[in-house]
């Protein structure tokens, strides 16, 4: 009994915390896509090549991102053949003052504020690494030796990039590094100048397929997609995986070049060790070397499991599969099912006043109005509209005053609040004192629905 009875209180939590029940839902979701895919780089692990591999990790991180506007798009085309809401009917009587319930929303409002601000502080390390990467950039001295320049020259034409790329040196790095997209720049340390020939080729060509295959952008939206969504311990995990399987990459693309293997490994080695005798800044940057998986990097050079590249197939399957997990995934809402269809009842709704005239002169009547309750729960101001009335303009100004200042519960569906277009309501006024009066010749009576007496 103790279970159900905490059961019970968690599901009254999601269905007043809009905003939990829609990050639970998000997180679980998201969670299942980064978790299957886990299982296929795990499972195929051996015969993966590290393009695909590459491919399979920021595929998913794609559907992570791309699920919000799915179950957004989803949402909305089911909004659209909601069936029309029945008609509201509160009746205000001369003396009826006060307002109906009002919703405890500050959790929600809370949970909201300490989530934004977390992933506001972690986008702000971002702009700091920009800013950073660009004084870097700004400081860094363009290569004039012919040397140097010739071998990006013939890197480029082995690997078909027809761009132009800056090659720049700079005293406040310790890695080589490359980023940009339009106007793509590799950046080498000063001491880059002293390196013999094999070892700057290996650098450039490892530089070059960076640019080639944007890894640059790719970095730059996983950063982005983790800071924004930095709750799933899981996406910071498929993050590292992408960057991984991108330094793999072109390792994998130095080979191909016709390189030897245990010479560009105890080059990376060597390399690696002089970078750390420098104090390294985190740049937003595609390093070389980097500690993390250096190690994993050369085993896997003298293994020789580099080589390969992802067939079309294999790309084709994954948008397929990618496509599929979506769909399936926006049209279940893991948390709050129960509330798919519920009433956005009011959590604030202060009737009309009877207006003064109406009273004293002993006239009774209703008012029909049609209004949109947006996903906040609030009356949108410029939707609300009288459609009906008896008789006419006598209790039309105190109704749209009254409905512009009603609040409600929300609509959910799919775990997401929505806009509900044309809810109406009927207020009826009646004199307290004597009861409703009979009709008189030509007067209509109100539209009937549920009836709320305040």
């Amino acid at each position: 009994m103790e279970n159900m009875a905490l059961l019970e209180s968690l599901i009254a939590i999601l269905r007043d915390q809009s905003f939990l029940q829609y990050s639970l839902d998000l997180l679980l979701k998201s969670s299942i896509i980064i978790g299957l895919t886990y299982t296929v780089a795990t499972v195929f692990r051996s015969t993966l090549p590290n393009n695909s591999s590459h491919l399979l990790w920021l595929n998913s991180m794609l559907c992570v991102a791309l699920l919000p506007l799915v179950m957004f798009i989803h949402s909305s085309f089911l909004t659209v053949f909601l069936d029309a809401e029945s008609i509201t009917v509160i009746t205000i009587q001369a003396s009826s003052v006060g307002a109906v319930g009002l919703a405890e929303r500050g959790w929600d409002s809370l949970l909201g504020f300490g989530y934004a601000l977390v992933a506001s502080l972690l986008l702000l390390r971002l702009l700091f690494s920009a800013i950073a990467l660009k004084r870097i950039d700004a400081d860094a001295i363009f290569c004039t030796e012919k040397s140097i320049l010739r071998q990006l020259r013939r890197s480029s034409e082995s690997l078909e990039i027809t761009r132009n790329i800056a090659i720049k040196f700079s005293e406040d790095i310790a890695s080589p590094m490359s980023f940009g997209l339009f106007k793509p720049v590799v950046i080498l340390p000063t001491v880059a100048s002293e390196w013999a020939d094999t070892t700057l080729e290996d650098v450039m060509l490892h530089e070059l397929a960076h640019i080639k295959r944007l890894d640059w952008p790719t970095m730059l939206f996983c950063h982005v997609l983790t800071s924004v969504l930095w709750i799933n311990p899981l996406l910071w995990l498929a993050k590292s995986r992408v960057n991984e399987a991108a330094e793999q990459s072109c390792d994998a693309t130095v080979l191909r070049c016709g390189k030897d293997g245990v010479g560009y490994a105890e080059d990376l080695l060597r390399l690696a060790r002089e970078s750390l005798a420098n104090k390294q800044t985190p740049l937003l940057a595609q390093l070389m070397f980097d500690e993390s998986n250096l190690t994993m990097r050369i085993r896997n050079i003298l293994d020789g499991k580099l080589i390969g590249k992802a067939s079309k197939v294999f790309v084709a399957g994954l948008t397929l599969s990618a496509l599929l997990i979506m769909s399936a995934c926006s049209g279940v809402n893991l948390f709050g099912s129960n509330l798919q269809d519920q009433e956005f009842l009011p959590t604030v709704a202060e009737p009309p006043q009877y207006p003064t005239r109406a009273a004293n002169e002993g006239i009774e009547g209703w008012t029909l109005l049609s209004f949109t309750v947006t996903a906040d729960g609030l009356v949108e101001e410029n939707s609300v509209e009288v459609l009906d009335a008896e008789p006419a303009e006598i209790f039309d100004r105190a109704s749209i005053r009254a409905a512009q200042k009603f609040e409600f519960q929300p609509r959910i569906r799919n775990g997401r609040a929505v806009d509900i277009a044309g809810v109406q309501y009927v207020f009826r006024f009646e004199l307290e004192d004597e009861g409703p009066q009979p009709l008189s010749e030509g007067q209509r009576s109100p539209p009937t629905a549920r009836s709320r007496r305040n």
